[in-house]
Formats: structure tokens, C-alpha cells, sequence
């Protein structure tokens, strides 16, 4: 499996770029001037502590920061500095159909 730390501090495989790069190319003429928005939650404390969840929206280009977008592989992507905190040192990887988050 080939791994790859983005500057950011998330750690992916090829096979989840491919799969955002995928997405783009299927997906991207439908949302002009729009980007792939990752995110990520991780809930610490309460009656879903330990769970968490990923999500992979488009949203408009206007409302993202130059600082915090970012190539994974080939595909720019919005991650926001929460997503990036929670995704450090964790790895994001695609398989079988499902992205999967793991330690």
C-alpha cells in the first residue's frame, strides 16, 4: 500500500486520491466553480464519543480560503483546519467502495 503525508499532516494512499480524482472527473462538470470539501468528525465526549464520520461535499469556490485548499494527489479539495486537526497522523484510504479513516 503506498502512503503519502500531505504537508497539511493527513496521511492517504493512492487509492483514496484516485478515488477523490474519480470523483472529480465524474462529478465535476455538473459543479462549476465548485471543489470537493472534505471533512472529518471525531466525537470526543457524550452519547456518540468515539465515533466518527467523514463527508465529501462540493462547495462554492468563493467561500474557501487560498490556505486551505489543497492537492490531494491531483484533485484540489477544501480541508478545513478542524478536519485537519482531527485527520493528523491518521490514515485515509479507500477500498472496496468505502473510504476508511484509520489510526
Amino acid at each position: 500500500m503506498e502512503m503519502q503525508r500531505h504537508p497539511c499532516g493527513i496521511i492517504y494512499t493512492r487509492q483514496f486520491a484516485d478515488f477523490l480524482r474519480t470523483k472529480q472527473q465524474a462529478e465535476g462538470e455538473r459543479h462549476p466553480g465548485e471543489l470537493l470539501s472534505l471533512e472529518y468528525t471525531h466525537c470526543a465526549e457524550g452519547e456518540k464519543a468515539g465515533s466518527s464520520w467523514w463527508n465529501l461535499e462540493w462547495i462554492s469556490l468563493f467561500s474557501v480560503p487560498a490556505d486551505e485548499k489543497f492537492d490531494i494527489g491531483e484533485t484540489p479539495v477544501f480541508i478545513h483546519k478542524q478536519t485537519r486537526r482531527g485527520l493528523k497522523n491518521r490514515l485515509l484510504h479507500f477500498v472496496n467502495g468505502q473510504v476508511l479513516v484509520k489510526n
